[in-house]
């Protein structure tokens, strides 16, 4: 397999768009910089380099600075502009903070691709340069904020809450099959529910609701959030 042809993960993502972002602030990419960037070790870096210049990514030699080649810097900057496209949706339109919106970005950034992250960044643009997007910025900056606002507590899924501890539902996704027979049975925002153990038979868990036991499959169970009560 050519080189070009190699796959590249997730982790060597991060670290060729870690080089890119040191080498335009200081033209400069040494091993402990990116080390320090990533929060890893250098035995890490090590390999990592290694297996990017196996694919003509970088140029790796020891004591020198890393280099990206052309094919490095071209493949970089797709990563940056998936990150920055991303970014910008979270901190410009779900208002959510800076630091959470990095996070996110770095997360989803290695599995969007052409042409989402074209067509999210024209959204961004429409919504933010428009004139006719006024009002939808207005409702944006309203709105956004008030969906589970800083400082709320975790939420998990009902089929994670621990053995004999209680928890409030306070959300139910709307891609539940039969949402309408779970809300006919009590299980709607405000429902105080224990787990009971797991039911004998089957993929099912068993919750106590209020003086009722019921018994939920575990696929429809991840669609209940809750947040653990003290």
């Amino acid at each position: 397999m050519a080189k070009e042809n190699l796959p590249i993960s997730s982790s060597l993502e991060d670290y060729l768009e870690a080089i890119s972002e040191i080498i335009e602030e200081g033209e400069h990419a040494h091993t402990k910089e990116i080390a320090v960037k990533l929060g890893v070790s250098m035995p890490s870096v090590t390999n990592a380099l290694q297996a990017l210049a196996a694919r003509n990514l970088i140029t790796y030699r020891s004591h020198t600075p890393v280099r990206l080649t052309e094919d490095g810097a071209a493949r970089a900057a797709i990563i940056r502009r998936r990150h920055q496209a991303l970014r910008r949706f979270f901190v410009n339109l779900l208002k959510v903070d800076a630091a959470a919106a990095d996070e996110a970005a770095c997360q989803i950034e290695h599995v969007i691709k052409e042409p989402i992250t074209s067509r999210m960044t024209a959204l961004i643009e429409a919504v933010e340069e428009r004139e006719d997007c006024a009002g939808l910025r207005r409702y944006l900056a309203d709105a956004m904020p008030e969906i589970f606002p800083a400082g709320a507590p975790e939420l998990i899924s009902l089929d994670k809450l621990p053995a004999s501890r209680k928890g409030e539902l306070v959300y139910v996704s709307e891609n539940l099959r039969g949402i309408k027979k779970f809300a006919d049975m009590g299980l709607v925002p405000g429902a105080v529910l224990q787990y009971e153990g797991t039911a004998p038979f089957g993929d099912l868990i068993r919750i106590k609701l209020m003086n009722t036991q019921l018994s939920l499959r575990t696929a429809d169970a991840r669609f209940f959030w809750v947040k653990v009560l003290d």
